[in-house]
């Protein structure tokens, strides 16, 4: 009899023990990778032990859980359903232009800045060669240039006179033009000297007015370097 008692008692916590399994897993309900095939090899499988249904039961807790593809997340939730207001707006991306354009802009100005640093540089070379202060000395006291030009015989532009042409000693050759401005007139002085041997040549040395007129110079003058030979 006391033996009964105790299997009526064991079948009995063995059914409630199920009854509870079952209701968890109606409770909660847990995603593997495979579902399908779990499922098939958990019909397949058999039955647990009585006393491993607990082992079981926290087993399947244990389990790798998977996110159910149906889910959404809280912040999606709160926008689509407690936020009615909450709309998807989709914008297209700015076109970016070319910068192309801009970078050679910028190397035409820096080749256009060196070339003129390059060519302030050498005109200010020229002006402290002797060539062009003696020239304008000679221009100064030469009677036709005061005749044409007036007195107070000077560069132009004072501050910055613009010498153009070449100097080059060393390889005998000077070729320069610059304006030059008396109480009368304006007028262009042209100097042009060679040294085919020790001393130097004037091939040309002219003032050349406004109207055309074209005075050559030299002939009186002080610098005998300067002469027409």
């Amino acid at each position: 009899m006391a033996s009964c008692t105790r299997l009526n008692t064991f079948f009995g916590f063995t059914h409630s023990s199920r009854g509870c399994v079952s209701s968890l897993s109606k409770s909660c309900r847990f995603y593997t990778a495979s579902s399908s095939s779990n499922t098939a090899s958990s019909a397949l499988a058999p039955a647990p032990a009585p006393g491993g249904v607990a082992a079981a039961a926290a087993a399947a807790t244990t389990k790798a859980f998977v996110r159910d593809p149906t889910f959404k997340s809280t912040a999606g939730l709160n926008q689509s359903k407690h936020n009615p207001k909450f709309k998807t707006q989709t914008a297209e991306l700015p076109n970016i232009s070319s910068r192309a354009p801009l970078y050679i802009l910028a190397g035409i100005v820096g080749v256009a800045f060196w070339a003129g640093s390059l060519a302030v540089a050498a005109n200010h070379q020229r002006q402290g060669t002797s060539v062009v202060r003696g020239t304008l000395f000679n221009v100064k006291f030469d009677a036709k240039a005061q005749e044409l030009l007036g007195d107070n015989i000077d560069f132009t532009n004072k501050g910055w006179p613009w010498i153009s042409g070449t100097v080059a000693h060393l390889k005998g050759r000077v070729n320069i033009e610059y304006q030059v401005r008396g109480d009368k007139a304006e007028g262009r002085v042209h100097f042009v000297a060679v040294r085919p041997a020790k001393q130097w040549v004037t091939t040309d040395f002219t003032l050349t007015m406004p109207d055309g007129t074209c005075v050559p110079l030299g002939e009186s003058t002080i610098l005998p370097e300067l002469k027409n030979n």
